[in-house]
Protein backbone atom coordinates (compact mmCIF):
# COMPACT_ATOMS: atom_id res chain seq x y z
CA UNK A 1 0.00 0.00 0.00
CA UNK A 2 0.98 3.91 0.02
CA UNK A 3 3.67 5.06 2.16
CA UNK A 4 3.49 8.87 3.11
CA UNK A 5 2.90 11.48 0.73
CA UNK A 6 6.18 13.93 -0.18
CA UNK A 7 6.09 17.40 -2.48
CA UNK A 8 9.42 16.64 -4.70
CA UNK A 9 11.20 18.23 -7.37
CA UNK A 10 11.67 15.47 -10.27
CA UNK A 11 14.66 16.86 -12.79
CA UNK A 12 14.45 17.00 -16.25
CA UNK A 13 14.31 13.61 -17.93
CA UNK A 14 15.17 12.78 -21.63
CA UNK A 15 12.81 9.70 -22.20
CA UNK A 16 12.03 7.50 -25.40
CA UNK A 17 7.82 6.77 -25.49
CA UNK A 18 5.30 5.14 -26.84
CA UNK A 19 2.26 7.30 -27.32
CA UNK A 20 -1.24 5.49 -27.26
CA UNK A 21 -4.72 5.42 -26.24
CA UNK A 22 -6.57 2.06 -25.26
CA UNK A 23 -6.77 -0.26 -22.80
CA UNK A 24 -4.25 -0.16 -19.87
CA UNK A 25 -3.99 -3.78 -20.13
CA UNK A 26 -1.48 -2.88 -23.11
CA UNK A 27 1.19 -1.42 -21.18
CA UNK A 28 3.25 -4.88 -21.21
CA UNK A 29 2.74 -5.30 -24.95
CA UNK A 30 4.39 -1.90 -25.81
CA UNK A 31 6.87 -2.08 -23.03
CA UNK A 32 8.31 -5.26 -24.86
CA UNK A 33 8.21 -2.93 -27.94
CA UNK A 34 9.83 -0.24 -26.66
CA UNK A 35 12.41 -2.02 -25.16
CA UNK A 36 13.20 -3.87 -28.45
CA UNK A 37 13.93 -0.36 -30.43
CA UNK A 38 16.13 0.67 -28.07
CA UNK A 39 17.72 -2.79 -28.09
CA UNK A 40 17.74 -2.46 -32.30
CA UNK A 41 19.28 0.90 -32.04
CA UNK A 42 21.99 0.24 -29.68
CA UNK A 43 20.27 2.50 -26.84
CA UNK A 44 20.50 1.82 -23.21
CA UNK A 45 17.48 2.70 -20.67
CA UNK A 46 18.68 5.09 -17.86
CA UNK A 47 16.13 4.43 -15.11
CA UNK A 48 13.06 2.29 -15.06
CA UNK A 49 10.09 2.02 -16.95
CA UNK A 50 7.11 4.61 -17.08
CA UNK A 51 3.98 5.02 -17.69
CA UNK A 52 2.15 8.53 -18.17
CA UNK A 53 -1.46 8.75 -18.37
CA UNK A 54 -3.27 12.13 -19.74
CA UNK A 55 -7.24 11.36 -19.92
CA UNK A 56 -9.02 13.48 -18.13
CA UNK A 57 -10.83 10.81 -16.18
CA UNK A 58 -9.34 7.49 -15.94
CA UNK A 59 -11.07 4.40 -17.62
CA UNK A 60 -8.63 1.29 -17.94
CA UNK A 61 -10.52 0.12 -20.80
CA UNK A 62 -9.97 3.20 -22.92
CA UNK A 63 -7.49 5.78 -21.58
CA UNK A 64 -4.79 8.62 -23.44
CA UNK A 65 -1.12 7.31 -22.06
CA UNK A 66 2.24 6.19 -23.11
CA UNK A 67 5.19 4.00 -21.96
CA UNK A 68 8.56 5.51 -21.40
CA UNK A 69 11.92 4.80 -20.35
CA UNK A 70 14.84 7.62 -19.34
CA UNK A 71 17.48 7.59 -22.16
CA UNK A 72 21.08 9.50 -21.48
CA UNK A 73 21.45 11.94 -24.17
CA UNK A 74 24.53 12.11 -26.62
CA UNK A 75 27.79 13.49 -26.00
CA UNK A 76 26.45 16.72 -27.60
CA UNK A 77 23.12 16.54 -25.53
CA UNK A 78 21.07 15.56 -28.23
CA UNK A 79 18.90 12.75 -28.76
CA UNK A 80 17.33 11.60 -32.05
CA UNK A 81 13.57 12.70 -32.77
CA UNK A 82 12.98 8.64 -33.09
CA UNK A 83 14.46 5.11 -32.14
CA UNK A 84 12.52 2.89 -34.23
CA UNK A 85 8.73 3.29 -33.88
CA UNK A 86 9.63 5.13 -30.53
CA UNK A 87 9.44 8.66 -30.22
CA UNK A 88 11.79 10.98 -27.81
CA UNK A 89 10.77 13.81 -25.50
CA UNK A 90 12.22 15.88 -22.67
CA UNK A 91 10.56 15.58 -19.52
CA UNK A 92 11.00 19.17 -18.03
CA UNK A 93 11.80 19.25 -14.15
CA UNK A 94 8.62 19.91 -12.21
CA UNK A 95 7.37 19.52 -8.54
CA UNK A 96 5.77 16.14 -7.63
CA UNK A 97 3.34 15.23 -4.68
CA UNK A 98 4.48 11.41 -4.43
CA UNK A 99 3.72 8.36 -2.59
CA UNK A 100 6.14 4.66 -3.40
CA UNK A 101 2.82 2.46 -3.61
CA UNK A 102 4.00 -1.60 -2.68
CA UNK A 103 1.10 -3.95 -3.69
CA UNK A 104 -0.51 -4.82 -6.92
CA UNK A 105 -1.20 -2.58 -9.61
CA UNK A 106 -4.80 -3.15 -9.43
CA UNK A 107 -4.85 -1.39 -5.81
CA UNK A 108 -2.38 1.77 -7.10
CA UNK A 109 -6.00 3.62 -6.85
CA UNK A 110 -4.96 3.84 -3.13
CA UNK A 111 -1.79 5.92 -3.34
CA UNK A 112 -3.53 8.32 -5.91
CA UNK A 113 -6.18 8.81 -2.83
CA UNK A 114 -3.62 9.79 -0.64
CA UNK A 115 -2.02 12.20 -2.55
CA UNK A 116 -5.30 13.90 -3.43
CA UNK A 117 -5.97 13.92 0.16
CA UNK A 118 -2.41 15.87 0.23
CA UNK A 119 -3.13 18.40 -2.51
CA UNK A 120 -6.09 19.35 -0.71
CA UNK A 121 -4.34 19.89 2.30
CA UNK A 122 -2.10 21.88 1.08
CA UNK A 123 -3.98 23.72 -1.59
CA UNK A 124 -1.61 22.16 -5.09
CA UNK A 125 -3.28 22.26 -8.34
CA UNK A 126 -2.86 18.78 -10.49
CA UNK A 127 -0.36 20.53 -13.44
CA UNK A 128 0.65 17.23 -15.43
CA UNK A 129 -0.03 13.64 -16.70
CA UNK A 130 -0.15 11.30 -13.62
CA UNK A 131 2.94 9.16 -13.75
CA UNK A 132 4.03 5.60 -12.19
CA UNK A 133 7.43 4.45 -12.35
CA UNK A 134 7.99 0.63 -11.98
CA UNK A 135 10.80 0.18 -9.57
CA UNK A 136 9.91 -3.50 -9.35
CA UNK A 137 6.84 -5.63 -10.94
CA UNK A 138 6.44 -9.31 -13.00
CA UNK A 139 10.23 -8.58 -14.67
CA UNK A 140 11.86 -8.84 -10.95
CA UNK A 141 8.88 -11.34 -8.90
CA UNK A 142 6.49 -13.56 -9.92
CA UNK A 143 4.55 -12.30 -5.97
CA UNK A 144 2.33 -8.98 -7.19
CA UNK A 145 2.16 -8.19 -3.27
CA UNK A 146 6.13 -7.21 -3.87
CA UNK A 147 5.64 -4.79 -6.59
CA UNK A 148 6.89 -1.37 -5.96
CA UNK A 149 5.54 1.74 -8.17
CA UNK A 150 6.36 5.66 -7.58
CA UNK A 151 3.57 7.37 -7.89
CA UNK A 152 4.01 10.68 -9.16
CA UNK A 153 1.71 13.28 -9.81
CA UNK A 154 2.88 17.31 -11.46
CA UNK A 155 1.63 19.92 -9.16
CA UNK A 156 1.35 23.75 -9.05
CA UNK A 157 0.53 26.50 -6.46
Amino acid sequence: MATAVELIMIPEEYVAYIHTTGPITGIRDLMTRLYAALDGAGVAPAGPPMARFFSAEFDPANTEYEVCVPIVPGADGSVPDTIGETRTDIIPAHQAMVAEHRGPYDTVSVSYEAIGEELNAIGYAVAGPATEVFLKGPESTSDPSEYVTEVRLPVAR
